[in-house]
């Protein structure tokens, strides 16, 4: 086998409203184990999947955690499509069949599947109750596959998704969706088990690969509003808006048919509104929308808040150019926008000091200095005792639209610092909080002496400190009105042990202002700023072996378990910014990430971890916004949603590797808007021997990148492991516009070996590039070795298509793709070289 192998990574892993809990990893193939009901704790949030690669299975055995029912024989590992990946053959009347702990809520069981013939009826994928009742299936009956034609010797992706809650269930084929909102077929209070097979002589063998079972995370918060417009249909009025008579107002396929937003725009001769009301809720109210508008000039209500008794809270509006606070006196401009372009805008709203502060894209719009104690900048436009309203609009005099998506109000679940207060500014811990002194021994002191589940609180100040060290059960809470601002003082950030850490191999990251080590369920929240001061000029040198090893990370929490980063504002990072490393259960909420300066100032790096929900996340970075890394054993199990990457100056959006060294299974990335990224919007690498599976891009808009995706299996030059393998990564639903090259998916021959990707699939994948090519190039040189960015390919020759060029891949699904060149252009659309098993 080459590189790392593992049959199945099975996990149950439980997400708390203040934390996360896990099942430690027990052997391949294990079943997903937990308590009675397949999980670990209670209530919160909960995770908890199961999968299987058959890669490290031996051939002709029935892997372990599977069952064989019916024909003895009928079920085993099989060297198909070849030895290095491998699947599980089902022949004759056998059925395949794997049991795990039940799991309810938003269900999905996902495979890819293989059928030699379509003679004789097949379950394809079935998943089934806890007492073995069938609750969905696909099946093939008659040469049809949920009820259209189907064709023997090809991969198939297939998902269900069963909401337990509803006992309904949805049906995708190649990520395309064909059954929506089937009753089940016979009751069930969960899904246990999952079967594949049961066939006749006539059927021939079916194949299945990639099998993932999983409980989609619950929200961190309770939403008052979540609108995302998917699953209302096209044309229709938007539900729960109030919509008057002057409006236009319905469900548009923009960006896509897969990702809705609602469409707004005049009808009549007065102002058109759309008003999205939610329960009046006080405290601290945070409301976000992503918008776009298709003109410049005119007057838009981009995105407006009102009290339940109609005041006015805030109206934000493009108005000529310029994103405009009206303050019905003033007219304050906060930014300029672009026509055609989405932003994401984030309003934190406190009701009590009748104030808030704007986000977009990650930044916060302010006109205060890095170090001064602050107060949220805008002050309501009107007085309110609640919010219970947002508003969107079209001036009367305007005959643009206005496109919303991800419509979202809330309040954060953590309202104020849990259990036993301890503030740094008392005795005996006496920090100063001016943003001169040295507060790093108060801070550790009131660290230390916080009792269990207690709270060292930050409040009324900046704190200036070098590395301060988290222990178990505890909150570091930096209150709304404080600032954690890291020195520049090197000597501050002594090195920590990396070997103590599990981060023996983790290059030069050896220094954090945060540190945790083999600290159980720590938290760092409060609505607050931690600010990394990383201008330091020495630190923007990037050299190998020299700034790396000097400047320190925000925050670096490792070894542990139960690991929460929530509602914080994080800017100015020395170096990366938050790092959870060989961490079981992680979630990072509610946070906006501001870090573009120079050399290396990544945004979110997961490495080694499992168990991750990232949501409502706006990253602006210098370097990779959201990277996975995988330096020992791997990344095992995540989900990023509901989030913008709205800069990176240099990099990737939405990135696995560099470091690729144990393995990437099991992640989804959804409803995500990528913009502005220097090479890719989104990059899976397999470069240092990492083996990668059931990776899947959903609903994703891309705007302005060097490429809208990079996929590569290969070795780079520093790396000492062989190639490994990438297998079943999905784009669905991806729209990306002022891309410069096309997309690129490719293994590499390398010693007269062939290092191949299997099974990617293209659905719905929409694209704009410049085009204007006039002669087709020949053949591109394979990859080399070179720091793998997406540019690689650029630098050695011209791309021979100007949509998409796939090398070295077994099994290709491309299915809904189009890519619509500005000029004329002489490539082709679409380029494969060495591909196999080809489905258009």
């Amino acid at each position: 086998m080459r590189g790392r192998s593992v049959t199945a990574g099975l996990l149950v892993t439980a997400l708390f409203a203040g934390g996360c809990t896990s099942k430690p990893r027990g052997g391949a193939e294990r079943g997903s184990g937990g308590g009675p009901d397949g999980r670990v704790g209670t209530g919160g949030l909960t995770w908890s999947y199961d999968a299987s690669d058959f890669n490290g299975s031996a051939p002709g055995e029935v892997p372990g955690g599977w069952a064989a029912d019916g024909q003895a024989g009928g079920v085993a590992v099989a060297e198909f499509p070849d030895a290095v990946n491998r699947s599980l053959k089902v022949a004759g009347t056998a059925s395949a069949v794997r049991r795990f702990g039940p799991l309810d809520g938003t269900v999905e069981v996902a495979a890819r599947v293989f059928v030699e013939r379509l003679g004789g009826p097949v379950d394809l994928l079935a998943a089934r109750g806890p007492e073995g009742q069938v609750v969905a299936s696909v099946a093939l009956r008659d040469g049809q596959l949920a009820n259209q034609p189907a064709q023997a010797e090809r991969w198939y992706a297939l998902r269900l998704v069963l909401r337990t809650d509803v006992q309904r269930y949805d049906v995708f084929v190649d990520g395309q969706q064909v059954v929506a909102a089937q009753p089940f077929q016979q009751p069930a209070t969960g899904v246990a088990s999952l079967a594949a097979g049961g066939g006749g002589p006539d059927a021939g063998a079916l194949y299945l690969d990639d099998v993932n079972a999983h409980r989609n995370p619950d929200p961190s918060v309770g939403y008052l509003a979540l609108d995302r417009f998917d699953d209302a249909p096209i044309g229709a009025p938007p539900p729960g808006y109030q919509v008057n008579k002057d409006a236009r107002a319905q469900v548009a396929a923009l960006p896509s048919a897969l990702d809705r937003s609602l469409l707004l725009s005049r009808a009549g001769t007065g102002d058109a509104t759309a008003v999205r009301p939610f329960k009046p809720t006080g405290g601290t109210v945070i409301v976000q929308a992503t918008l776009r508008t298709d003109k410049s000039s005119g007057t838009r209500l981009a995105l407006g808040v009102q009290g339940s008794a109609g005041q006015t809270v805030a109206n934000l509006e493009f108005s000529e150019g310029k994103l405009v606070y009206d303050t019905g006196r003033t007219r304050d401009e906060l930014m300029s926008f672009a026509a055609n372009r989405w932003y994401t805008i984030r309003l934190v709203l406190d009701v009590p000091a009748q104030r808030f502060d704007v986000y977009v894209d990650g930044r916060r719009l302010e006109p205060i200095e890095p170090n001064e104690q602050r107060v949220p900048r805008w002050a309501f436009r009107d007085g309110a005792d609640d919010v219970g309203r947002l508003s969107f609009g079209v001036g009367s005099q305007d005959t643009g639209t206005l496109a919303i998506d991800k419509v979202m109000a809330y309040t954060n679940p953590v309202a104020a610092p849990p259990g036993t207060v301890v503030d740094v500014r008392k005795a005996p811990y006496d920090a100063v909080g001016d943003g001169v002194a040295d507060d790093t021994a108060a801070l550790q002191r009131a660290i230390d002496a916080v009792p269990a589940n207690g709270s060292v609180v930050l409040s009324g100040g900046v704190f200036k400190s070098g590395t301060i060290r988290l222990k178990s059960n505890m909150t570091l809470w930096i209150a709304r009105d404080a600032v954690l601002l890291g020195t520049r003082d090197e000597s501050a950030y002594p090195f920590f042990d990396a070997e103590a850490a599990g981060m023996d191999n983790f290059g030069n990251r050896r220094r954090s202002l945060i540190l945790s080590v083999g600290a159980e369920n720590v938290r760092v929240e409060g609505g607050g700023t931690v600010d990394g001061n990383g201008g330091k000029p020495e630190w923007a040198i990037e050299r190998s072996g020299g700034t790396d090893t000097i400047r320190p990370t925000l925050m670096t929490l490792t070894k542990g378990r139960n690991v929460t980063v929530r509602n914080l504002f994080v800017r100015n990072a020395a170096a990366w910014a938050i790092v959870p490393a060989a961490v079981d259960g992680v979630l990072i909420a509610d946070v906006n990430i501001d870090s573009n300066l120079y050399a290396n100032r990544d945004g979110i790096d997961i490495v080694d971890s499992r168990g991750v929900l990232v949501e409502r996340v706006n990253v602006w970075t210098d370097d990779d916004a959201i990277c996975f890394k995988s330096y020992n054993t791997g990344v095992d199990g995540a989900v990023v949603r509901l989030s913008t990457v709205g800069h990176s100056e240099r990099a990737n959006g939405v990135k696995f590797g560099t470091e690729s060294r144990g393995s990437f299974r099991n992640v989804v990335v959804e409803d995500v808007l990528v913009k502005n990224t220097d090479k890719a919007a989104l990059t899976v690498l397999s470069v240092d021997g990492a083996t990668i599976s059931n990776i899947t891009f959903r609903r994703i808009t891309v705007d302005r990148a060097l490429r809208a995706f990079f996929v590569l299996a290969g070795k780079r030059t520093e790396s000492s492991a062989k190639p490994g393998w990438i297998s079943g990564v999905s784009f669905e639903g991806i729209t990306a516009t002022g891309v410069a090259e096309p997309s690129l998916a490719t293994g590499q021959i390398l010693d007269g070996t062939t290092y191949r990707l299997y099974g990617l699939l293209l659905s719905d994948v929409q694209q704009t590039v410049p085009g204007g090519v006039r002669k087709i190039p020949a053949e591109p040189s394979e990859y080399a070795g070179a720091y793998p960015e997406s540019s690689f390919l650029t630098s050695n020759s011209t791309p021979p298509a100007y949509g998409f060029f796939v090398r070295h891949v077994d099994a290709v699904t491309i299915r809904g793709v189009t890519t619509s060149a500005l000029a004329a252009d002489a490539r082709q659309h679409i380029a494969l070289s060495d591909v196999s098993r080809i489905v258009r």
